[in-house]
């Protein structure tokens, strides 16, 4: 697992390797379970809650670079932190696709649901799997780490 690690780390960008590291230690800490596994594009990694093994993120890399998925099932309760989003994180954020079960369509039958929420007054039902995916990007680390520790503290 060590040496997949390793891997994963050395294909994200330098810029972002401390703030993963940094988020590695600090899940670990909360008892979180990383996997980690191969994909066409690179590797994925992903971290789930202890006990109920619920994937709380996830590393994909894409053509435009490293991202990150956050599964923020508990959104709806913390989300006046959406409001110092900045603009490029609230603008993927609002592009991202509607929910249809949240919005009355059907959807596979394996989908659980998206999250609604607020942000700067406006709600929103959107796509578990697409609301809060996100660039790596330096500006982002603060709000991204601030929005996973909101979901650990709501699901303890």
């Amino acid at each position: 697992m060590a040496e997949s690690f390793m891997g994963f780390l050395n294909d994200v960008p330098l810029e972002s390797q401390e703030f993963v590291l940094e988020l590695d230690t600090f899940l670990k800490e909360k008892g979180c379970r990383r996997t980690i596994k191969e994909a066409k594009s690179g590797f994925v990694t992903s971290y789930s809650f202890p006990g109920s093994g619920r994937t709380l993120l996830n590393y994909v890399f894409r053509k435009t670079g490293l991202k990150i998925r956050v599964y923020a099932q508990h959104v709806g309760k913390y989300s006046l932190i959406l409001s110092d989003f900045p603009l490029s994180m609230k603008r993927d954020i609002i592009k991202a696709g509607d929910c249809k079960k949240l919005n009355g369509l059907n959807c596979t039958p394996t989908c659980s649901g998206g999250y609604s929420f607020e942000m700067d007054g406006v709600l929103y039902k959107k796509c578990k799997n697409m609301a809060f995916f996100h660039s790596m990007d330096t500006n982002n680390f603060t709000h991204i780490r601030k929005l996973i520790e909101s979901e650990i503290e709501y699901d303890e």
